[in-house]
């Protein structure tokens, strides 16, 4: 595994810092939009029912074993927080998936790639049909992560399970819109992603991090979009026998710096 984590919270930061961009808002308009209504419907939703799936969990428990509430509780949630915050995002993702090909495809035109003209029926096909491929990669390991958190003993681990899948995945999920735009294979995207797997874990977990905190999530995913879309231009080449993600820790604090001084040119000029 290679890559830092650090750099990949880098272009979360350079993601939000790009969401007033000219030439970008008008993409960031709409999936704004939809994050708000449904993160909000998610957040509302959550906050009811919660409670009452704790008490029934707690409730299967063995008089005997009622002494491990308070530390079944905090696991408890940390999972169907977990679940119901990765669950609702790959919703979330679907729904919102052409304009999220959109706006990647206005960062890749700002960093001065070309990309072929295209109809919005011809996006709406294209990004609609990689969402289905994604939900078949995602759906039978979310299910097994599922079953996980419901065997005792073993589902004590399931938060940490949760949250490492699922930051790859949000990793996945996001970088993939520029290489959809390119046209490539999904199963070739996470073979690339892969050879940069620490930098693509930094960028999900403090993106599957801040999805959980409310009115932030809001502007989360047209941010993710951004960034990841950065992070691909920059350190994943298209090319599946190209050598992506080969910096490594040595080489982190040039790398942070100049990322760094990058958005702050980028901000600049917004």
């Amino acid at each position: 595994m290679k890559g830092n984590p650090a750099i990949g919270l880098q272009y979360v930061r350079r993601g939000f810092a790009a969401l007033k961009t000219p030439g970008l808002r008008r993409y960031v308009a709409l999936p704004l939009l939809m994050n708000i209504i449904i993160m909000s419907a998610a957040t509302w939703w959550g906050g009811t029912k919660v409670s009452g799936w704790i008490d029934q969990l707690v409730s299967w428990l063995p008089g005997w074993l009622e002494w491990l509430y308070w530390l079944l509780m905090p696991l408890a949630l940390l999972t169907l927080l977990f679940i119901m915050a990765y669950l609702f995002s790959t919703v979330l993702v679907t729904l919102a998936s052409p304009f999220n090909g959109l706006l990647s495809e206005g960062v890749e035109r700002q960093q001065g790639n070309v990309l072929p003209d295209e109809s919005l029926l011809s996006v709406v096909k294209r990004t609609f049909g990689r969402e289905l491929t994604k939900l078949g990669y995602l759906l039978p390991r979310y299910l097994i992560l599922l079953v996980i958190s419901f065997i005792p003993g073993v589902n004590l681990v399931s938060p940490l399970l949760w949250f490492w899948f699922g930051s790859w995945v949000v990793a996945l999920q996001y970088v993939d819109y520029s290489f959809d735009n390119h046209g490539r294979d999904f199963r070739e995207v996470r073979k690339i992603l892969a050879r940069d797997s620490f930098t693509a874990l930094g960028f999900g977990m403090l993106v599957a991090g801040l999805m959980m905190i409310p009115v932030v999530n809001w502007f989360v995913m047209p941010a993710a979009v951004i960034g990841a879309t950065l992070m691909r231009c920059e350190r994943l080449p298209l090319s599946a026998d190209a050598k992506a993600g080969s910096m490594d820790y040595a080489e982190a604090r040039t790398e942070q710096q100049r990322l760094m001084h990058g958005g702050s040119q980028h901000s600049d000029r917004g």
